[in-house]
């Protein structure tokens, strides 16, 4: 996998007034993006959507918070060596996704909230569990969560049950 570019200008505008910082994706993917641990950030967090990636229940609240305390001890360059195997084989756990790729209910849902203007066309996600996900951005090394997908539907793979 190729090195991600880093952004660079100042930082950008949401149309609440709030400012980003500028990605610096050397945090993330340079050389020293293992002496970066994972932090998060829930002031992009969707809590007012209501839908199939809505906010988890409190049977899910434990196991997320286990998670992102687990997940905050690590560093980056730890979490994006992280592998899963699948019938498909070994892949990435913890990756970027492209936006365009995503569901169309949470392409527009992003265009409503006017984070591709502020983050760009990548979203991350982290794998949870089996089809457990949390989506959200990456600037300057901290996780802006964004949605609970306890459901695989942000980006739905095909049921595999059959």
């Amino acid at each position: 996998m190729s090195p991600r570019k880093a952004r660079t200008g100042s930082p950008k505008q949401l149309a609440s007034g709030a400012k980003v910082p500028k990605v610096d994706e050397r945090v993330v993917h340079g050389p020293d993006a293992g002496e970066h641990k994972v932090t998060f950030s829930f002031h992009y967090a969707d809590h007012g959507y209501q839908g199939p990636w809505s906010w988890p229940t409190a049977a899910d609240a434990d196991e997320l918070l286990q998670f992102l305390c687990n997940v905050s001890r690590s560093s980056w360059h730890e979490i994006r060596a992280q592998l899963a195997g699948s019938k498909g084989g070994a892949h990435r756990k913890h990756h970027f996704q492209e936006v365009g790729t995503l569901s169309q209910p949470a392409q527009e849902r992003l265009a409503q909230l006017r984070l591709v203007e502020v983050f760009g066309g990548d979203i991350f996600r982290f794998r949870v569990g089996n089809r457990k996900r949390l989506w959200g951005f990456i600037a300057a090394g901290v996780f802006y969560v964004l949605w609970w997908d306890a459901d695989h539907a942000v980006y739905p793979l095909e049921d595999r049950s059959a």
